[in-house]
C-alpha cells in the first residue's frame, strides 16, 4: 500500500502498479485511515473489472431514481396515459417520503415505515384515509423502481423484494338504481352525462370512453372497438344499444377532429383524462354516494339480472376470467329472492 501526500495538498494520494499499469491518483480524503479504505476499494474495483464482474454503479438519490423511472415509463406506456398517470401519482407520494435519501441506504424497515405513514395519510379529494388499494399501488411503483436499480447493478440488494402488499379492504360497490340514474344524468353537465350513459349502456371503463376516436366506432354496423387496453382481453368489440348510438351520432356531428371526448368538450383538444371533479360535484349536490366507475358495475349487474351468460359478460367487460366478473356483478335482493323461489318450486315438482 503506497499512500503519500504531495506538497501543498491536504489530500492523500495512492500509487501502485496493477496489471503492469501505474496507478497514481488522489484519494480526495485528508484522513490517512480513510485514504487506505479508498485505495482498498479502488483496487477491488480494478480486480472485479479484470475478471469480468461489473462494479456496482454509484447509487442515485431516490428523487433522481424516480425521474429516471418516469422517463422509462413514459416510453413503455406511451399508448396508455392512464397507466402512466397512475404511477406518476404514486411516485409523488414516494418522493415526498424518501426525498433525497440515496437508494442504497433505503432498507426494508424504511419501506415498512413508509407503508405505515402512507396508510395514515388523508386524501385531499375525499378528506378520508387513503385506501389500502392506493397504498398497494404505491408499493408496486416502489418495487418497480428498485427492481430496475437492482437489474442495472446499482443496488446489490433489493430491499423491497420481500415486502408484501397489504390486505386490501373489501370494496364497496354501488349498483345505481333507475331513479338515481335519471336524477344523476339530469344534473350532470357534458361530457360527464354522455360518458356515464355510455358506461351504463356498454360497460366500458372510464378511460376506454375518454379515448374513443371516430375510427373506433361504426355507427352503420352498430358497434365500437376498444383498440387499446390494460390486457389483451380489454381489446374487444362491443355492440351498441340505440341510446349509445344516439350519443355517438351527436358527437360525430359536433366534433370534426378524431377524439369524441376532447378535454373540456372543446374540439381539437386531446382526450379528457378524468371527470372525477365534475362527478363529485354532482353527487354532492344530489347527496348520492357512488363513484363514476360504479356505472360499469351497474351495467354488469343489470346484464346478469337480464340473463346474460357470465362468459359473454366477461367478454363484454374485457376480462380474461370469470373470477374477475364476479367482482363487478352484484345481483339485487329481488333477484336473489326470485332465485330461491325458483329453487323451491323445482323441489316441489
Amino acid at each position: 500500500m503506497a499512500l503519500y501526500k504531495r506538497p501543498n495538498s491536504k489530500y492523500w494520494w495512492m500509487k501502485f502498479v496493477f496489471d503492469g499499469e501505474l496507478i497514481q491518483k488522489s484519494t480526495k480524503v485528508a484522513n490517512k485511515r480513510d485514504a487506505a479504505t479508498v485505495e482498498s476499494a479502488y483496487r477491488t474495483q480494478l480486480a472485479l473489472g479484470k475478471i469480468g464482474i461489473k462494479p456496482k454503479e454509484k447509487a442515485p438519490t431516490f428523487r433522481e431514481a424516480v425521474q429516471d423511472f418516469l422517463k422509462w415509463l413514459a416510453i413503455k406506456h406511451s399508448g396508455a396515459k392512464g397507466t402512466f398517470y397512475r404511477y406518476e401519482f404514486s411516485c409523488k407520494a414516494l418522493e415526498k417520503y424518501f426525498g433525497t435519501v440515496r437508494v442504497d441506504r433505503i432498507t426494508a424497515k424504511d419501506v415498512e415505515n413508509f407503508l405505515v405513514w402512507r396508510c395514515n395519510q388523508t386524501s385531499r379529494k375525499t378528506k378520508e384515509k387513503i385506501t389500502r388499494e392506493t397504498v398497494n399501488r404505491d408499493l408496486t411503483a416502489l418495487k418497480m423502481i428498485f427492481r430496475r436499480l437492482f437489474d442495472a447493478n446499482v443496488l446489490l440488494e433489493n430491499s423491497t423484494r420481500k415486502i408484501k402488499q397489504l390486505k386490501a379492504n373489501a370494496r364497496s360497490f354501488h349498483v345505481i338504481s333507475k331513479e338515481e340514474q335519471i336524477r344523476y344524468l339530469l344534473a350532470a353537465a357534458q361530457p360527464l352525462r354522455d360518458v356515464a350513459t355510455l358506461m351504463l349502456e356498454t360497460g366500458l371503463r372510464c378511460g376506454e370512453v375518454y379515448n374513443l376516436q371516430k375510427q373506433d366506432v361504426s355507427i352503420e354496423k352498430g358497434f365500437l372497438k376498444v383498440a387499446k387496453g390494460k390486457t389483451k382481453s380489454s381489446i374487444r368489440q362491443i355492440h351498441l344499444t340505440d341510446t349509445a348510438i344516439n350519443i355517438l351520432e351527436k358527437r360525430f356531428g359536433f366534433f370534426r377532429n378524431e377524439f369524441l371526448f376532447p378535454l373540456n368538450d372543446i374540439d381539437g383538444n386531446p382526450p379528457v383524462t378524468t371527470l372525477n371533479v365534475l362527478h363529485r360535484e354532482v353527487i354532492k349536490k344530489l347527496k348520492f354516494d357512488f363513484r363514476l366507475y360504479d356505472c360499469r358495475h351497474t351495467f354488469a349487474t343489470r346484464a346478469i339480472e337480464s340473463g346474460v351468460d357470465l362468459v359473454v359478460l366477461a367478454s363484454l367487460l374485457g376480462h380474461s376470467n370469470l373470477q374477475m366478473v364476479t367482482r363487478y356483478a352484484h345481483p339485487s335482493e329481488t333477484l336473489k329472492t326470485e332465485a330461491i323461489k325458483k329453487m323451491s318450486l323445482a323441489k316441489a315438482v
